[in-house]
């Protein structure tokens, strides 16, 4: 480039977004690991520099984001504003513009530089967890030099940049105006959208190789507090959860969102340290605190190098026990939530996400309610709602430490008792939770998305809770159904008829019911075949075409040779341990998964498919241009069709 270029962009989204982009050094030219510190030193957290001025002091931003993408001959260095609702582009872009000129002038201050080395450095070990990350190393580095191990080498770049070599790097190729500027704006009119597809083949499987799930070592603090260690020595690395029995099923009538945003405004100070302190003082030790949340439970946690995770530890507790709320923290967080509500409300997939749980459970029931709540409960949320929702429910007796990693039981243990020794709290009453009260079965619910170019389709099924009996069986028949990439609604609707980018299914499973939801994004064009096919494919497993043992025997395969990469990375095999215990299950659920999958029978997975596909008894929940798919959709089903706003309230006729 040789100047300034300007793309104006008008879409269906409900905020403006400038992206920029300038060209960048080729993969491992000089200056390009210089530029992946950059990314960090300006947008990695709250505290990075442009999330400083632009989400945390002046408003102007929802987030911010930058991307290096590097490439073998060429690359490019990527900015991602968005704006928040009323704010000006011009503002926002003329402050990107100052921030990356002082940069360049003056360099990063060497906290600055030291935290995103660190944080680099984390990333770098973390890659390593997968055996898709090394052999994406092991590959990169012998396509480039013939020579795949050069780990220490690619390090011995971050670690050997300075404050000058960043600075020099800046102003070479972004304190410049030959650079890109894509500016996206809300759309009013009624243009379409055409995307193109894309498939490419997948690699052969390679063969068995024998595994053994890991085992949970557990101990308890005095006040209640139990620790929980999977231990793994193969990188120095550590992953942390603090998970506790309360989630959204706890939020109080009329306040939806209150468990989430509880959690997610924790982070935000203490007693002892800030918002901003947190996030700085997380970001220098590499990592970062993130939270959770769950129908009925809460996690925090955060990974870290080995060397840091006793002071990592500290912070942690801090925030963990000693949330303050800040005024200003929580209307922050609830501005965020708010726009982030305004972005699902134009989104196909979102909207269905959020109203298919109240179709299946019932609008008020606990398992109904929206995690993140809705603009009104949102809005009317205060300071004291917070302070009083963690100290009711974030307590020792009714949580679990985990650990997982570089780290034995003692180590974890005198950990736990130093960070977490002196917390009081009983365990808590568990919530009642009621009988669901479905919405409408056999009916189907229409909500309008003006232009939506493809047309998303929910197909809600009962399924029993988590701790059924028939919980293995269930997962064999999802495999079958719509689990996996050969299942029968990808094999039908998408390699078959071409109607989707893909369609599937999945179970979701809570400790007193569940509900087992299928479905994707379709051509608008097709709706009505679309809607014909997985009308069909519901009677073929309720009965009209059992699962045979052949497909039994692929759904196995798949579960149970993929079952090992459930445990890759330490904060994965973290999350799952952090599930069982917090609806109540035995640890050992991770050695006998495998066993039991192995075991059920092809009259347990078909019996299992008949009890809860039954077709009156299922919901259709579609979302799309109603001005082009309603016809089509009374001609495909013959039940009561019922019109929806994107809360889930019915429209008048």
């Amino acid at each position: 480039l040789d100047g300034e270029r300007t793309i104006e962009v008008r879409d269906r989204v409900p905020q403006e977004r400038t992206y920029f982009a300038w060209h960048s050094p080729a993969d491992f030219d000089p200056g390009e690991a210089e530029l992946g510190l950059t990314s960090t030193i300006l947008t990695d957290g709250l505290s990075s520099r442009l999330n400083r001025v632009l989400v945390y002091e002046k408003h102007l931003c929802s987030d911010v984001a930058s991307l290096p993408m590097s490439r073998e001959q060429a690359s490019m260095f990527i900015i991602v504003a968005t704006a928040r609702p009323g704010a000006s582009l011009a503002d926002m872009e003329a402050i990107v513009t100052a921030e990356i000129a002082r940069l360049a002038r003056d360099g990063p201050t060497q906290a600055e530089l030291t935290r995103a080395q660190a944080k680099w450095e984390f990333g770098f070990i973390s890659v390593l967890e997968s055996i898709g990350g090394k052999a994406y190393m092991l590959n990169r580095y012998n396509t480039f030099f013939g020579d795949p191990n050069r780990f220490e080498a690619d390090l011995a770049r971050y670690r050997d940049a300075t404050i000058a070599s960043v600075r020099d790097v800046v102003a070479r190729w972004l304190n410049t105006r030959n650079r890109l500027l894509v500016r996206f704006r809300p759309e009013t009119s009624g243009r379409e959208m055409q995307v193109a597809l894309d498939r490419t083949q997948p690699p052969p499987l390679g063969a068995d190789r024998p595994f053994q799930p890991p085992q949970v070592k557990s101990s308890r603090l005095d006040n209640g507090l139990e620790v929980l260690l999977i231990e793994r020595r193969d990188l120095p690395k550590v992953s942390v959860q603090l998970v506790t029995r309360s989630g959204s099923a706890d939020d109080p009538p009329a306040k939806a969102g209150l468990a989430s945003l509880t959690v997610e405004t924790m982070r935000r100070g203490t007693k002892a340290r800030k918002a901003l302190q947190i996030e700085e003082a997380m970001g220098e030790l590499g990592s970062g605190i993130w939270a959770g949340l769950f129908r009925e439970y809460s996690n925090a946690g955060f990974d870290v190098l080995k060397r840091n995770l006793a002071p990592a530890m500290a912070i942690f507790a801090d925030v963990v026990r000693n949330p303050v709320f800040p005024g200003s923290e929580v209307d922050l967080e609830k501005k965020r939530r708010l726009d982030a509500l305004s972005q699902e409300s134009q989104d196909p997939g979102g909207i269905a996400s959020r109203v298919a749980p109240m179709l299946a459970f019932g609008r008020n029931h606990p398992y109904g309610t929206p995690l993140q709540g809705l603009p009104g409960t949102v809005e009317k949320l205060t300071r004291e709602d917070f302070v009083e929702f963690h100290a009711r429910y974030w307590r020792p007796g009714s949580s679990a430490l985990i650990f997982a990693g570089d780290i034995s039981l003692e180590e974890a243990m005198a950990l736990a008792k130093e960070s977490f020794g002196t917390w009081s709290g009983s365990a808590r009453t568990p919530s009642s939770i009621p009988k669901p009260q479905p919405v409408g079965p056999g009916k189907v619910f229409l909500i309008d998305r003006q232009d939506a170019p493809q047309t998303m389709i929910v197909q809600i099924l009962g399924a029993p809770p988590r701790k059924s009996d028939e919980y293995y069986a269930l997962r064999l028949a999802d495999a079958i159904w719509g689990g996996a990439a050969s299942a029968r609604l990808s094999l039908n609707l998408r390699e078959e008829k071409g109607y989707t980018y893909g369609v599937s299914s999945v179970p979701r499973l809570h400790a007193t019911a569940g509900v087992w939801l299928a479905g994707g994004t379709v051509q608008t064009d097709k709706i009505k075949e679309s809607v014909v096919e997985f009308l069909k494919e519901l009677n073929f497993i309720a009965g009209e075409k059992p699962f045979t043992a052949e497909e039994l025997a692929h759904a196995k395969a798949n579960r149970i040779r993929g079952y090992a990469q459930q445990f890759e990375t330490l904060d994965r095999v973290a999350g799952q341990v952090a599930e069982l215990w917090a609806l109540g299950l035995p640890l050992t659920e991770l050695q006998r998964e495998p066993t039991e999958l192995e075991r059920t029978s092809l009259a347990a997975v078909n019996a299992l498919a008949r009890k809860y596909a039954v077709p009156k008894e299922s919901t259709l929940l579609l979302v799309g241009d109603l001005s082009k798919i309603t016809a089509g959709i009374r001609e495909a089903v013959k039940g009561e069709i019922v019109t929806l706003d994107v809360e889930g309230n019915p429209l008048k006729k």
